[in-house]
């Protein structure tokens, strides 16, 4: 844990626990590690339902919890996916809650269940993939969301080890059947044999990425800047100075970072947007990735989202929501129920000039365009005031917190 930190004097650590034998011998680490600081843990486990026993399984987890003394909440799902896709809609479900909880908590750290072995087969289905360093290296220890780290203390631990120390502490878990059901790609390589971890690993792949994704992280600082209105604007002669490698790595960074997405874009089309910047300044108005990269000035471009690509309408179902996986969002009104977050769009390009605050007399309309903004009905109720509003309580208060950052932890093993 220490080589995961920095964490505070007394840490506040939550945990996501299954119920199978990785997660729990994790939870039981992980508060005997916050008791000898004066800390707190919070077990956190999802319940997909996307198994008949899985309410069984999580208030069997709460007991073993409540046993234990150590404090537990369940998280619900409504699976609204079936068939194909359904395994990365229930991961992303499922951190999406972790998080969601961690941020109204205030909890900092995520602790999850990853071994050895998990990295191994990590790394060989990305091998089957033809996938390049970052790909290669596996699972990082670290990983940051918009509020929350994820950590993996486990990630050099064998499973037998896992397992001793269960046995040694007298504590019962769930066996996942699902970790064996040939639909799913982990599953099949369980199924054949779980493959050796890479020997010398910071020698080998590990090592490989942490220094491109350095390489990364400084072309964009000369490079790039991010705006609190969420786009971001590049400094082509700097961007081309970059290695090719590591400039198309952070073209793709730049694109999920302002498209709110988990995935980078790859590809073809990756390749073609790289190198209209490589090779010329791009003169007319292009999109990649649910973004848009337009000219903006001679030498400059300004990435902004497309406007087509958003669907996140939502009802506002609590004062504090994320939109459209770019923006945190703070509603001040009476009776916000009956109030939704869209798109300003439409809205705002009828009257561009109009807005009445300072925040939007230095935005392009393309960029107040993808802004959240709040609605009642039809009816524009309010446009969004930014983080640093000089407002107490302004009706709509946005903060650009992007899934995805730029440039995020440095890339290690425990």
């Amino acid at each position: 844990m220490a080589q995961l930190g920095p964490f505070e004097t007394a840490p506040h650590i939550a945990v996501a626990v299954s119920g199978g034998r990785d997660s729990m011998a994790l939870v039981l680490l992980v508060a005997q590690w916050v008791q000898a600081r004066n800390g707190s843990v919070l077990a956190l486990t999802v319940d997909h339902g996307l198994r008949t026993d899985s309410c069984e399984e999580a208030r069997r987890v709460a007991s073993w919890m409540k046993g234990r003394g150590i404090p537990h909440k369940i998280l619900s799902w409504d699976c609204p996916v079936h068939g194909a896709g359904l395994e990365a809609a229930a991961r992303a479900a499922r951190y999406q809650l972790l998080e969601n909880l961690s941020r109204e908590m205030g909890i900092l750290h995520l602790c999850v269940g990853h071994h050895r072995g998990d990295q191994a087969e990590t790394r060989e289905m990305r091998r089957a993939r033809n996938s390049g360093v970052i790909g290669l290296a596996g699972m990082a220890a670290v990983r940051e969301m918009s509020h929350a780290r994820v950590l993996r203390p486990l990630l050099t631990v064998p499973r037998d080890r896992i397992t001793a120390t269960l046995r040694d502490r007298g504590q019962d878990w769930v066996e996942d059947l699902s970790n064996y059901d040939p639909r799913f790609e982990r599953a099949r390589l369980r199924v054949n044999g779980t493959p050796t971890p890479f020997k010398d690993w910071l020698a080998g792949p590990g090592k490989r990425r942490v220094e491109h994704e350095g390489a990364v992280a400084a072309l964009a600082a000369r490079s790039v800047c991010v705006d609190p209105a969420g786009f971001v604007t590049i400094e082509l002669t700097s961007f081309r100075s970059g290695d090719p490698h590591v400039s198309k790595s952070l073209l793709a960074n730049v694109i999920t970072c302002v498209s709110g997405g988990i995935y980078p874009p790859r590809g073809a089309r990756l390749l073609r947007m790289w190198d209209l910047l490589a090779e010329e300044d791009i003169a007319q108005t292009r999109t990649l990735g649910g973004c848009v990269v337009r000219p903006a000035g001679q030498g400059y471009l300004r990435v902004t989202r497309e406007i087509a690509a958003i669907t996140a309408t939502q009802s506002v179902a609590a004062r504090s929501m994320f939109w459209d996986g770019r923006f945190r969002v703070v509603v001040n009104v009476p009776n916000a129920s009956q109030f939704r977050i869209d798109a300003l769009g439409k809205a705002d390009a009828k009257h561009p000039d109009g807005t009445g605050h300072d925040d939007y007399a230095r935005l392009a309309c393309d960029v107040r365009a993808g802004l959240p903004a709040l609605y009642k009905g039809e009816y524009l109720a309010a446009r969004p005031e930014f983080s640093d509003s000089t407002s107490s309580s302004p009706p709509l208060l946005v903060q650009f917190s992007p899934q995805k950052p730029l440039a995020g932890a440095v890339f290690g093993n425990v």
